[in-house]
């Protein structure tokens, strides 16, 4: 099998509740590992992931975007002194013309943005030109057939615009993309929440010979939720689910010794799971 690159990106830096965060953990618990800030947010890093795989070039996540939303400003309160993520994307020598596949793990706000931007009219217009999109088809159906939970999490114009130009995939579970890609159904953050392995993975910039690659998405915000089962967010709209979500992937993740790679974690964006010698689960660095 061929080996696959992968590259963090980003689109800034977004602040959220604590408590949101970290759900019904104890804020004294949480706060020795992330410290809040003043109005107890504490940072998320909007974090996309480009594979070069297969001779295609593969965007997982797409940000907040720039599409100007009142209701989206609110909800993100994003920082870039880099930049957005098209501007880290020119940095690795990628245009938006170079995506052939956008896989978005879901459809919240801060994960779907750059997927469509305003053309000279308006119009919210698929962003990666010569890209297809994929997602889960119980995540387009919820995301289009909100409610009161869940209806200011989710943006229209990020992805019914895709479905209208025909460039949207709905995915039924578990799906080979590439050879080398694997999109793979991970419920609980939402219902068609989906996460992302790549095959014999090489980290740029990181040593080591290549190994599996777990892009986690939101099945955990930061890397101890992946490693304790009963820690999930706030967000999470099926969070039992999340629970079994967590505990199907957790033994392959360590038999795999596969690479992990947060959505929104600043301190350990990559790391393996481990069981200690005390025989607890955890989450170190590569």
């Amino acid at each position: 099998m061929t080996e696959a690159q992968v590259t963090l990106l980003t689109d800034g830096t977004s602040y959220w509740d604590g408590g949101g965060a970290f759900g019904l953990v104890p804020r004294d618990k949480w706060m020795k590992l992330i410290a809040p800030d003043e109005h107890n947010r504490v940072p998320q890093e909007l974090r996309c992931v480009l594979i070069e795989a297969d001779g295609k070039r593969v965007l997982v996540d797409c940000g907040v975007g720039n599409k100007p939303n009142p209701l989206r400003e609110a909800q993100y309160d994003v920082r870039q002194p880099t930049g957005h993520l098209l501007d880290d994307l020119a940095r690795h020598g990628v245009q938006p013309a170079d995506i052939d596949i956008v896989i978005f793990t879901h459809l919240h706000g801060d994960h779907s943005g750059w997927a469509t931007q305003l053309d000279d009219n308006g119009a919210s217009v698929p962003t990666f030109p010569n890209a297809h999109y994929y997602v889960q088809r119980q995540e387009y159906a919820d995301a289009t057939h909100t409610n009161e939970r869940t209806r200011n999490t989710y943006f229209p114009d990020n992805y019914v615009p895709l479905h209208e130009h025909g460039v949207l995939t709905l995915l039924d579970g578990d799906t080979q993309i590439t050879p080398s890609i694997q999109a793979v159904h991970t419920s609980g953050h939402t219902a068609g929440h989906q996460s992302v392995i790549v095959a014999n993975a090489h980290l740029t910039g990181a040593r080591g010979a290549p190994s599996p690659t777990f892009i986690l998405g939101d099945l955990a915000t930061y890397m101890i939720q992946f490693a304790r089962l009963a820690w999930v967010t706030a967000y999470d709209v099926l969070p039992l689910m999340t629970i079994e979500s967590k505990r199907r992937w957790q033994p392959w993740a360590i038999e795999q010794q596969a690479i992990l790679i947060s959505p929104h974690e600043m301190q350990l964006p990559v790391g393996r799971l481990v069981r200690t010698d005390k025989g607890f689960l955890d989450v170190v660095a590569i």
